[in-house]
């Protein structure tokens, strides 16, 4: 439906002459019908449609003007005998119908056109809303990230410094003690031992938050470390990989989405599904990118997961589809008590983050 707000219909001398040019096409309609056999055709059939649509394409207004004009052209030329003036009872109470029902059409039409408009400036807010809040979401993960790279560069260069100096300065005492008592070195060895242990709990943490290695080797590497280690910490679950594209293939902003996604969905299968598989595919098609995670466990019910989600009892599900979505790709999940549960996530290359 053409509109008073678009195109050239916001200058006043389109929409009236477009008026004239409407109604002279009314009026040419009716004649032509009259002069092959219409003769008991309605006065007023063809010139309803007309002033209808002026009112609704162009506002009250011209519905008004197209009312007026039709009355004249009716009155002088079609009403018999032809000129100006009513010359029946019958005459003046289907002009004033016509005058009437062309007022109420066009007061409809423009109450009509008015609220269309309002609906379609609710609805360009709402987009500019759910844009800004995009905008928004996308900006607090972005900086959620950041906060955890600087964390995980905090904890690398302060707490794994102080524990390595710790553990340097105990084993060179253990060293120039030499061959004293074995008792003496027992509280050093156990001490030794102990900052080895929060060194290696350090760089867990650190590899959690977030992994040098996303930033120093990229995303493949880094999904083989993660799978590495996730198999050790979760033994009983075996991790297939199907990785068929290239690191040059993958966005830099898409890189950490998709370590994230795989993150949280691979975690859920060891803490919920009682899986002994999962499936780890990611794969470039086209120009799409694809990553695909699936399990073999218990599965469950994706509608109550998802009604769980809003407090905050769920399984990170929001989480991985708002990533998804925010860097400008789709998201789908199918979970099937018994069988499983599948992932999907795709992004064309062209739309990331944009």
């Amino acid at each position: 439906m053409l509109s008073i707000q678009n195109g050239l219909l916001k200058r006043p001398w389109v929409r009236y002459g477009l008026t004239v040019i409407v109604v002279a096409v009314a009026f040419l309609l009716h004649q032509v019908l009259t002069t092959h056999g219409a003769a008991g055709l309605p006065t007023y059939i063809t010139f309803y449609p007309a002033v209808m649509l002026m009112a609704l394409v162009a506002g009250f207004w011209p519905g008004f003007v197209a009312t007026a004009m039709v009355a004249l052209a009716v009155d002088y030329w079609i009403l018999l005998p032809q000129g100006f003036g009513i010359r029946s009872l019958t005459d003046a109470v289907g002009l004033m119908f016509f005058s009437g029902m062309g007022v109420f059409m066009s007061l409809v039409a423009e109450f009509y056109r008015r609220v269309r408009l309002r609906a379609q400036e609710s609805s360009l807010q709402l987009t500019r809303a759910n844009e800004a809040l995009r905008d928004l979401s996308s900006k607090v993960l972005s900086a959620q990230e950041d906060e955890r790279r600087r964390v995980a560069l905090e904890i690398h260069d302060t707490i794994g410094a102080c524990l390595n100096a710790v553990k340097f300065k105990a084993e060179n005492v253990m060293l120039h003690m030499g061959d004293a008592d074995s008792g003496a070195t027992e509280p050093l060895e156990t001490l030794v031992s102990l900052v080895q242990e929060c060194i290696e709990e350090c760089r867990r943490i650190q590899m959690d938050l977030r992994p040098s290695t996303l930033d120093d080797l990229g995303l493949l590497p880094t999904l083989s470390w993660f799978c590495r280690n996730f198999q050790t910490v979760y033994s009983t679950i075996r991790v297939e990989q199907e990785i068929e594209i290239e690191e040059g293939d993958v966005p830099p902003l898409l890189k950490i989405v998709a370590f994230r996604i795989i993150q949280e969905a691979m975690n859920n299968t060891a803490k919920h599904s009682h899986a002994d598989l999962v499936r780890l595919s990611l794969r470039k098609v086209d120009d799409k990118i694809e990553l695909v995670l699936q399990d073999n466990g218990q599965g469950f019910n994706l509608e109550k997961v998802v009604s769980q989600e809003n407090t905050k009892k769920g399984l990170g599900l929001s989480s991985m589809k708002e990533r998804t979505e925010l860097s400008g790709g789709s998201f789908a999940m199918d979970s099937v008590l018994g069988k499983g549960t599948l992932i999907r996530a795709s992004w064309s290359i062209q739309t990331v983050f944009r």
